[in-house]
């Protein structure tokens, strides 16, 4: 089929294959810097090779990153690896800030669903050719499956 494709795989070699079959500009879904920049350095050389973009998680050795000024910290740590170090285009960069349980009545995530939302405003403000997605399946963990299903 001749329509780019979104990777999830953490699999570099999977990857490569995928990409090498996918046509059109493939995402990959996605990096982060939890292990520092291991995973930038994998996966870089064949974000050029193949022309594609990359999802770039809110998350660096010290945890998810929930608050949003915490987002946008390790955002710009990323751009600044991505785009001054490993050569790629901010364009080609599409942040995930993550977002987290809201119903749970998890203390440590109060307030998160908002943190959220202001992480995206303050990453698209300061790298505007930037993308955001934000998978929105984790918003629902911990609930009873009752209530997950909505």
């Amino acid at each position: 089929m001749k329509v780019p494709l979104v990777i999830d795989t953490t699999d570099e070699a999977v990857l490569e294959q995928a990409l090498k079959r996918s046509q059109g500009k493939s995402i990959i879904n996605s990096i982060n810097l939890e292990d520092g920049e291991e995973r930038f350095e994998k996966i870089v050389p064949l974000v050029h090779q193949y022309g594609a973009a990359v999802v770039v998680g809110t998350i660096d050795e010290i945890g998810m990153a929930v608050d949003a000024e915490r987002k946008l910290e390790v955002a710009t740590r990323s751009v600044d690896l991505l785009v001054n170090k490993y050569g790629l285009n901010k364009s080609d960069i599409i942040f995930d800030p993550l977002v987290f349980p809201v119903g749970t009545g998890d203390e440590q995530y109060i307030g998160s669903a908002l943190e959220t939302v202001n992480g995206i405003k303050a990453i698209k403000e300061k790298f505007p050719e930037c993308l955001t997605i934000l998978g929105i399946s984790n918003v629902s963990f911990g609930l009873p499956a009752r209530g997950r299903k909505y």
